[in-house]
């Protein structure tokens, strides 16, 4: 990789110049503005300088071009020469002793100059490479600008922006990233292939499926698990729900309500004997465990939860129970508590009260956990949405419209 500085009056006029010079593979690194001239602060012009980098092949392509044009030109010019030489030659030998000596002078004056030429740019490219750094808010592509503005607005974490940046920068050229609608697609491109891909439950292979919802209190995890089994229901499967959440007032009324009007059992269970008998004698498809809400902060009653929820020869899927309207900051301190459960999947609650959920897809990308359901309503059995990848995407705001159209298919 090669490395490049362009000067220019405006960004326009240093894109147009880097294009000329580099073509559309040349790869905008930095970006500010200085101003020059003047005397004592007074009179500068701005300048906008931009560092580029260029793919060695085509640097050694454009060197060679810009190579054959001067040596056109030389030659052009030693066509002339030669003419006017040979009216001249008499005058040519007469000065030859004082060319000789002019030659000299400059042979001994050029390599020096060149090596303060080169010292030179190096000190302006470091200098550029530490203002940079200084001052980032200047330093990208207005689109990338954009693009770091709509994924801050949807709750991505700076360092995930961060990263799609960067990524962005080493793997498009200029005239990708000036293209909107490309620059768009490729970003939703690159958070699709991130997202962790969830296998939704199968029922009536035999097979005694456990689930237990946990998460904070507060989320609506008593509701949700209602929802899974009223659409489990609804399919005739045969559901069955227990709880430990009997600490809580009004927590075991409010399931025991649905399971009547569902017209399955329900059992109440204070440890781990009285759950494992429970799930040893059911003949349920589906058992659905509704837990104790609990603070990020109280993990030694987490940890006794984590102990009654053991059961022996059954395999128990946890789903950590996520609020939309919970605080970045606050997401991902939940992912990595409830970690201790070794949870796979998260339910997105509450997104009718707030239509961000950046974060939680952060988390779920850096912690490699899928999104199965995302509910936004309180209505049983419905408010709830099996999530794929495509519906998830559509939850980002701020891409090009295009975009959404046209990756209708996943």
């Amino acid at each position: 990789m090669k490395y490049a500085e362009v000067k220019a009056a405006s960004y326009e006029e240093a894109v147009i110049e880097i294009k000329k010079k580099y073509g559309d593979s040349a790869r905008i690194i930095k970006s500010f503005v200085t101003k020059e001239g003047g005397f004592l602060g007074l009179g500068q012009k701005k300048f906008v300088r931009i560092l580029v980098s260029i793919p060695e092949d085509e640097y050694l392509k454009r060197e060679k071009e810009n190579f054959l044009t001067l040596s056109k030109a030389r030659n052009s010019n030693n066509e002339i020469k030669s003419k006017e030489s040979d009216r001249t030659i008499e005058q040519t030998n007469t000065n030859q002793s004082n060319s000789l000596k002019l030659e000299s002078q400059l042979k001994n004056s050029i390599e020096p100059l060149s090596l303060s030429i080169i010292m030179e740019k190096l000190n302006k490219m470091e200098k550029i490479i530490k203002e940079s750094e200084l001052n980032k808010k200047n330093d990208l592509h207005p689109n990338l600008l954009e693009i770091k503005e709509i994924l801050k607005q949807n709750e991505f974490y700076d360092e995930f922006i961060d990263r799609v940046i960067k990524d962005l920068l080493e793997n498009l050229s200029l005239s990708r990233i000036e293209d909107k609608m490309e620059l768009h697609q490729y970003v939703f491109d690159y958070i699709r292939k991130m997202l962790v891909d969830v296998e939704h439950y199968k029922f009536g292979d035999g097979k005694k499926r456990i689930i237990a919802l946990i998460g904070p209190t507060g989320v609506g995890k008593t509701t949700t698990l209602a929802k899974l089994a009223a659409n489990a229901v609804i399919e005739h499967y045969n559901v069955k729900l227990i709880t430990i959440d009997g600490f809580r007032l009004g927590a075991t009324t409010q399931l025991e309500k649905y399971a009547e009007i569902l017209k399955t059992s329900i059992s109440l269970v204070e440890d781990n004997m009285s759950l494992q008998k429970c799930i040893a004698l059911s003949d349920a498809d589906l058992i659905l465990i509704d837990t104790i809400g609990r603070s990020r902060k109280d993990e030694i009653n987490l940890a006794k939860m984590k102990q009654i929820l053991d059961v022996r020869n059954h395999e128990v899927d946890f789903i950590l129970t996520v609020s939309a309207n919970t605080k970045p900051a606050e997401v991902k301190r939940i992912f990595k508590t409830f970690d201790m459960f070794d949870y796979k999947n998260v339910i997105i609650t509450k997104y009718d009260e707030s239509e961000t959920i950046g974060a939680i897809i952060n988390c779920c990308i850096d912690m490699k956990k899928g999104i199965m359901f995302i509910t936004d309503g309180q209505r049983v059995p419905n408010d709830i949405e099996k999530t794929d990848t495509w519906n998830l995407l559509t939850k980002i705001k701020g891409f090009e419209p295009q975009v959404y159209f046209a990756n209708a298919k996943y």
